[in-house]
């Protein structure tokens, strides 16, 4: 009898488990939307074009081995609850301008990140827990894919809130392509 109401408990919680996704089903579109009415006109500004462009420029000649030893103290410094590193890019002027994105969004952003050519952060309104997303599906499916790519992610809770992390490349006018941007939102608070 106890195995029995068991197995039945874990199956609704499984079917409960299952029901964040369908609940979210129309997130693809409603975000598409969004970022068409709000997204597009501050992933093209002067201010994350020109940020972006300054750290590939900075970045020129990086190595593979100075990227990883970037992100590994990046990583430290987060376990620490900060340092030098993460202060350089939290404190900088850009992020400073994707904090006021954030905020003007009314809750529909609950978090940004652009990253470089290499997929290293170069500003962000929340702490990630590493500096290069160059090996994650954030950064590969959109700057290595082309201009116009848009990777919208499934549906998680963080803290209570129905979230899709939503990631495109940071291209200039002409379709030359800098970077990738990867911004949170809230699938409740969009309409």
């Amino acid at each position: 009898m106890k195995k029995k109401l068991l197995t039945t408990i874990a199956a609704v919680c499984l079917l409960a488990s299952q029901g964040l996704p369908a609940m979210a089903d129309g997130h693809v579109k409603k975000i598409q939307s969004y970022i068409e009415s709000s997204i597009r006109s501050w992933v093209g500004s002067n201010e994350i074009i020109k940020a972006v462009d300054q750290q590939n420029i900075n970045n020129l000649n990086i190595t593979e081995a100075e990227i990883y030893r970037l992100d590994q103290r990046w990583r430290k410094e987060k376990l620490r609850g900060g340092g030098t590193l993460i202060s350089s890019v939290m404190g900088n002027d850009f992020s400073a301008f994707l904090r006021g994105i954030k905020a003007a969004s009314g809750g529909v952003i609950t978090e940004i990140f652009v990253m470089d050519n290499n997929g290293l952060n170069v500003g962000q309104t929340n702490g990630t827990g590493d500096l290069m997303q160059g090996d994650e599906a954030k950064w590969k499916k959109t700057y290595l894919v082309g201009a116009k790519a848009i990777l919208i992610d499934d549906v998680e809770e963080e803290d209570g809130i129905n979230i899709s992390q939503t990631s495109l490349t940071v291209a200039r006018s002409n379709g030359a392509r800098l970077g990738a941007v990867t911004i949170g939102i809230n699938v409740d608070a969009l309409k």
